[in-house]
């Protein structure tokens, strides 16, 4: 009995990694983008961005990727104003998150200059 279940947990988990991963692929058709667990994964993967040190932040491509992804899925999801709002407030989260990296990379490299 305990076999079956992890055989079931298993197969559920092989189940969903394939899903996220043909979500995660480039140039999906806007019929096959689940929009709802496409905004999740971004905001998954934003608030893993905003957890980084900041010795990985500097010359991690991330943010842009993450923000490209964002860009698609807003054009792919443009029909679901849901997923546009949240997609919206997390691109403007981002930014910011960005933008205050960039603002303390400077004050660090100021204080080393000293």
């Amino acid at each position: 009995m305990q076999l079956i279940g992890v055989v079931v947990i298993i197969l559920f988990g092989v189940v969903a990694v394939g899903q996220g991963l043909a979500q995660q692929r480039p140039g999906l058709a806007p019929g096959e983008v689940d929009c709802r667990y496409r905004v999740r994964l971004i905001r998954d993967r934003v608030v893993a961005l905003t957890l980084r040190s900041p010795s990985f932040r500097e010359a991690d491509p991330q943010d842009d990727v993450v923000l490209n992804l964002i860009r698609e899925t807003q054009a792919a999801c443009s029909a679901d104003a849901a997923s546009m709002h949240k997609l919206e407030t997390i691109e403007v989260q981002l930014r910011a998150h960005v933008e205050q990296n960039a603002r303390e990379s400077e004050v660090r490299r100021e204080l080393l200059a000293l």
